[in-house]
């Protein structure tokens, strides 16, 4: 059995070189990426400083907003100017604001609310979310804060993850069969 394990192990290290797609840092446009995320904090930022009109004024101009942002990114990604990775946790930011946003008179959407929020606060945070009052609404904002510095911090560092990885798959290259036989 240890042998059986010890193979599969020294089969996964050789073939995660060979396996493993290494993103193309060329394809990033950082002023894309930091456009969008900007984009979050403009709108945020003329609600508080002027909150005018209804409350349904005000979600319907984030509603909007959310769905051009979602457009936009899309757009990119499909040009190759964000990747993957950026998409994804970009959508999952828009997708907390908007579950924040929406409302649910009934309450039916609750449960689901509360368990993604929850989900989304400790993988950001690595707190509890506290689930009720103003407390939880601060939480809430400050894991988009972080979420969207996270982003940032990302982006800024796509060519130097490349390198490292790059750096990584050399170390293994001696393991990895040669394909040319």
């Amino acid at each position: 059995m240890k042998n059986r394990v010890l193979t599969l192990i020294i089969l996964v290290v050789c073939a995660l070189p060979l396996l493993a797609e290494v993103p193309d840092p060329a394809a990033f446009d950082k002023k894309v990426g930091a456009a969008l995320l900007d984009g979050i904090a403009r709108v945020f930022h003329e609600m508080a400083v002027s909150p005018s009109g209804s409350k349904e004024d005000r979600q319907k101009q984030i509603e909007d907003y959310l769905v051009s942002s979602m457009g936009e990114a899309r757009k990119a990604k499909e040009q190759k100017q964000i990747d993957a990775v950026f998409f994804a946790r970009y959508q999952r930011l828009l997708g907390i604001i908007k579950l924040m946003m929406a409302p649910d008179p009934g309450g039916i959407l609750t449960p689901v609310i509360d368990q993604e929020v929850k989900r989304f606060v400790a993988e950001v945070l690595g707190e509890e979310f506290k689930g009720t009052g103003s407390g939880a609404i601060g939480q809430v904002a400050n894991s988009i804060a972080d979420e969207m510095v996270n982003l940032r911090l990302y982006m800024d560092n796509v060519e130097i993850k490349a390198k490292l990885r790059k750096e990584f798959d050399e170390k293994f290259n001696d393991l990895v069969p040669d394909k040319k036989k």
